[in-house]
């Protein structure tokens, strides 16, 4: 609508090229694994890439992108709970939330989500390490997401000796002496959920692989290698996901 003397402008085809590009149904692309692997890092890059693409696509992580989830996140890095159960429960409270808010409507509106831990974190971390019940655990993250399951995990995988050690910035984490009983030499207020045993983070890590064995949805990447090798092995995924859903190869270019 126009008032008098006023005239409507047409953009055109560059009104067209905007728009931002959608995948029917949606797809959601989760990143996994242990602590100071750079899930983080490596989420925001591709959600960049894919956002420079002209793609609709939204960047979340749990727990958290929810006001339960962050109350979730900040009750977690304060207290040690005796149950793995307790912090299950928890966990997908934090996540059925997040669904509801973000996930569903996302992916309802064709978009990529990008998802900084999802459902195989509890049972890497509740189960193989704190030794939780499995079938529980994957009983809950059925009812907590409604039987989703992603279309694509990064799993960035390391030593978990390595990726401690970067996270503290300590090339020597783990003293010599008490390496085999786990015992850690940085101070105690610079740690945060990864402040468990070297023992646990190797649980953490030996579920990952059990889960992702002969499993074609997960993708497993070295992450002690230079942050843009990474990138560029999980670009190269990710296009073959997308074309493979629609989206022409000529628009995912560099």
């Amino acid at each position: 609508m126009t008032s008098k003397g006023q005239t409507t402008m047409n953009f055109g085809a560059t009104e067209n090229r905007l728009k931002k590009r959608t995948i029917k149904g949606g797809l959601l692309i989760t990143f996994e694994g242990g602590e100071g692997v750079g899930k983080s890092t490596q989420a925001e890059r591709l959600f960049r890439k894919l956002d420079s693409y002209g793609i609709d696509v939204v960047l979340a992580h749990e727990p958290g992108s929810s006001d339960l989830g962050n109350h979730v996140r900040r009750w977690i890095k304060r207290t040690n709970s005796p149950s793995p159960l307790s912090e299950t429960l928890l966990f997908e409270a934090a996540r059925a939330q997040l669904m509801f808010e973000l996930i569903q409507p996302a992916l309802g509106n064709g978009k990529i989500v990008i998802l900084d831990r999802f459902i195989d974190s509890t049972i890497a971390y509740q189960g193989y390490a704190r030794g939780g019940d499995i079938k529980t655990i994957q009983r809950l993250n059925t009812i907590a997401t409604t039987g989703l399951i992603p279309k694509l995990t990064i799993l960035l995988d390391a030593d978990p000796e390595l990726s401690l050690a970067r996270v503290s910035n300590k090339p020597n984490l783990f003293d010599a002496a008490n390496k085999n009983q786990g015992i850690r030499v940085d101070n105690e207020s610079e740690r945060r959920f990864e402040q468990a045993p070297l023992k646990f983070h190797k649980k953490v890590r030996e579920g990952y692989l059990k889960m992702s064995k002969n499993d074609r949805r997960w993708c497993i990447i070295r992450a002690d290698q230079a942050g843009h090798r990474i990138a560029d092995a999980i670009l190269k995924r990710v296009r073959r996901l997308l074309i493979k859903n629609g989206i022409a190869p000529e628009l995912l270019q560099s």
